[in-house]
């Protein structure tokens, strides 16, 4: 009588050899399976790698602007219009004024009658002048050579206030021996190296604050020389016409500030001439 059959599946001992034969057997018929479970299958638990979309931050930001410059009244949108136009332009103005032209008013009756003329009859006139920051003989700003020569009205940081800028005519360069006015105690005075002497053309020297109260004036102090006069006459300067005699080329005038130049002694003592380097 035959035996009843178990539903336990029957096991069976492989020797070694047939295990390799059927394993192999099994990778070759399905490659794809694999003893490990598949990526795909597990849930995913790992954080995302960075995103490389560009982020939108900024032109929200420059929409959320827009959208707040719309919202502005119509006068103030375009004072913004217009401050945008010249915004690029105070750099430029401020290199000008300081590197080549600048624009400046005479205060004072220091240098009447050559500047301020009316200033007897009206004290509130100021002439307005061109002065050149500019180096002259240089083309860049930054190769300051740039001769003085008398006669030549220049503007400067006041020794006795450098907060100051005055306007004097230079009377006396370095070796030049000037016979002073009051109030300098000294009856002459050599100029220094690197030095000008500088006066006012007012005839009495109590208008004028200038060497014959503080000395000679370093030329590092020298910011400029006056080119022409803006107004209320219009008319160019000429340091020559000082030497020569006549001013502004007015022949009435050949004897003009004569006795100022009959002070200065030329090259009483051999200085090399100055320049502002």
């Amino acid at each position: 009588m035959p035996k009843p059959q178990s539903d336990k599946p029957q096991m069976r001992v492989l020797t070694p050899d047939v295990a390799k034969k059927l394993a192999s057997r099994s990778s070759t018929l399905n490659p794809t399976s694999s003893p490990h479970p598949s990526a795909h299958n597990t849930p995913d638990h790992t954080t995302p790698g960075p995103s490389l979309a560009p982020r939108r931050r900024l032109p929200a930001f420059f929409s959320h602007l827009r959208e707040r410059y719309a919202a502005l009244p119509i006068p103030v949108q375009r004072a913004c219009r217009v401050a945008r136009v010249l915004a690029p332009l105070v750099p430029i103005g401020l290199f000008f004024s300081e590197h080549v032209m600048q624009v400046m008013w005479v205060r004072g009756p220091s240098m009447t009658p050559y500047l301020n003329e009316d200033y007897e009859q009206t004290h509130t006139k100021s002439d307005m002048v061109l002065v050149s920051m500019w180096p002259w003989g240089r083309v860049w700003p930054w190769g300051r050579t740039r001769r003085l020569e008398r006669g030549m009205v220049v503007t400067f940081r006041s020794p006795a206030n450098p907060s100051h800028v005055a306007i004097k005519r230079v009377v006396g360069l370095p070796g030049d021996r000037v016979t002073t006015r009051e109030p300098c105690m000294k009856p002459t005075q050599i100029v220094p190296f690197n030095h000008v002497w500088l006066e006012g053309d007012a005839e009495d020297p109590r208008r004028s604050l200038d060497s014959n109260t503080y000395g000679p004036v370093s030329v590092s102090l020298i910011t400029g020389h006056v080119k022409a006069v803006l107004g209320p006459r219009m008319r160019w300067l000429d340091w020559a016409d000082w030497e020569a005699g006549p001013v502004e080329g007015d022949q009435s005038k050949n004897a003009y500030r004569q006795n100022v130049r009959d002070r200065v002694v030329k090259e009483a003592v051999k200085l090399k001439r100055p320049s502002l380097d």
